[in-house]
């Protein structure tokens, strides 16, 4: 979890699907509860990262209100739809095959 953490923060990309991943290998089985925890998660890692590189005056402001707002709206819209979600078993398998080629395509390319 701490390297998952360490990426988080400085990358964010496929962050999701990698906390996913390590909830499944600690052994949680509930898909909603996961989702709810990798929101939580990933929430807390953006607050911190924002807040070293808002203190370091590294932030473009402007886009990074676009951003912002995209991304909650986004966010507010997936968890409605993912409440409707009832055979999980065929989104694990999604999930995992796109871990798969976005873990290839982060570490090989």
């Amino acid at each position: 979890m701490f390297l998952v953490a360490g990426y988080g923060g400085e990358f964010n990309g496929g962050l999701g699907l990698m906390l996913l991943a390590v909830f499944g290998l600690i052994g949680f089985q509930n898909l909603h509860g996961m989702n709810g925890l990798k929101n939580l998660l990933s929430a807390v890692l953006s607050l911190v990262s924002v807040t070293t590189y808002a203190t370091a005056g590294l932030i473009a402001w402007d886009s990074a209100a676009i951003l912002a707002l995209s991304t909650a709206l986004g966010g507010y819209v997936d968890a409605r739809q993912a409440r409707r979600i009832r055979h999980t078993e065929y989104l694990r398998a999604l999930i995992v095959g796109i871990g798969a080629v976005l873990t290839i395509v982060f570490f090989v390319i």
